[in-house]
């Protein structure tokens, strides 16, 4: 018989282990699920007098499902005092199945689901470099929206830099490189997983926005097409100023994309900034606006053990402040920004662009939190100058 759940909770707040020596400190017998955005299916753990005594994870089942539930850093976890067969397939106590998860975690044995994959020290390439963090997308489910499936082979281009085109993409299958092409020669900014989307919005709503870098196929991929169609009708029921805040973390992506390039080919950090500027937010700032730039320019600079480095230019038309959906690790938390002298900025209604992101269709919310994610790694890899 269902019951409802007695006990709720984030994985980020409370991760598997914290739950299950709590659900084993009070004897406690009943069923764990876990979800997450990055996996299609929940997880169950059917837990006897505190201990687990059987899992399903996808295709996994017993001890080697319960310990890949470990990887979820992510997701949501509900305990209910169903009832269940009490078949004991996992013969460990509670307590020795956290132990040696743990340590299976810590060995890079158990794969991390989130919305970054790190591969870890076991996938060099020929030059003996750490290959970069797969970012993968939510769980694709919105396959009404999908027109057509394209096959790429291990190295095909699927886009090029700087020519226009509208199509957009999501990874089903396989890993993708994003790559800027430059004169000292490609560099790989990032790599995309299941889930990830291969194009930008901004390509579809502007038909002069050139591609900003290529796409390559790392090994055999498998992406969804977008019904370009469906998707522009989507688009067509935003507010331009919803549209605008998408156009511009968008141009955040491009930007710090670039600047990742050029710390990369410096000898150097360089600041490239100006002499005039003053700052207008400072890092660790208690803000709560959001902003558009009118006019002039908003340099962003980020404060890593005691060094500062710059990050990007902010234009008319782009964005600054806070905003809960988007997690760029940029201003205020992880940047500061300064202004030119001619810097004019246009307060937005914060809490009309949330309600209209709440309402927006799953897919575009997908699309711009996949946009987020992709920043902040980008940022981190280029402030370390990693890649």
């Amino acid at each position: 018989m269902s019951t409802q759940p007695v006990l709720t909770g984030n994985l980020n707040f409370i991760d598997l282990a914290d739950l299950l020596q709590l659900l084993n400190a009070d004897g406690k017998t009943g069923v764990v699920t876990l979800t997450s955005r990055y996996v299609e299916k929940p997880g169950i753990i059917h837990v006897l007098d505190g201990n687990p005594i059987h899992a399903f994870c996808d295709e996994k089942k017993g001890e080697e499902a319960l310990y890949a539930m470990f990887g979820w850093g992510e997701g949501n976890f509900e305990f209910t005092l169903d009832d269940f067969s009490h078949d004991r397939v996992i013969m460990k106590t509670a307590m020795a199945v956290i132990l040696d998860a743990l340590k299976l975690v810590d060995e890079g044995e158990i794969q991390k689901i989130g919305p970054v994959q790190h591969t870890g020290d076991k996938m060099r390439d020929e030059s003996g470099r750490i290959h970069l963090p797969v970012v993968r997308g939510p769980a694709f489910s919105d396959y009404m929206y999908l027109a057509d499936e394209e096959s790429f082979r291990a190295g095909e281009r699927i886009i090029e830099q700087g020519r226009h085109g509208n199509w957009l993409w999501v990874v089903l299958e396989g890993v993708v490189k994003i790559v800027k092409n430059t004169p000292k020669g490609d560099v790989v900014i990032s790599r995309v997983g299941s889930g990830a989307f291969v194009g930008s919005l901004s390509s579809m709503t502007r038909p002069d926005h050139p591609r900003s870098a290529s796409a390559m196929a790392e090994g055999d991929v498998l992406l969804g097409v977008i019904d370009t169609r469906q998707l522009m009708s989507e688009l067509a029921g935003l507010s331009e100023e919803f549209l605008n805040l998408i156009r511009g973390i968008e141009n955040r992506l491009s930007m710090i994309s670039d600047r990742a390039v050029e710390l990369k080919h410096s000898e150097t950090i360089p600041s490239n900034l100006p002499l005039d500027i003053k700052p207008v937010i400072h890092q660790g700032d208690h803000v709560t606006k959001l902003f558009f730039v009118e006019t002039g320019h908003a340099y962003l600079v980020q404060k890593i053990n005691g060094q500062k480095i710059f990050l990007g230019t902010l234009e008319p038309g782009d964005f600054i402040g806070r905003l809960p959906i988007f997690k760029h690790k940029h201003e205020p938390d992880m940047a500061s920004i300064f202004a030119s002298p001619d810097l004019k900025l246009s307060i937005q209604d914060s809490d009309a662009l949330m309600a209209e992101y709440e309402k927006a269709p799953n897919l575009i919310k997908n699309i711009i939190e996949f946009t987020s994610i992709c920043v902040s790694v980008i940022t981190d890899l280029a402030s370390r100058n990693i890649l």
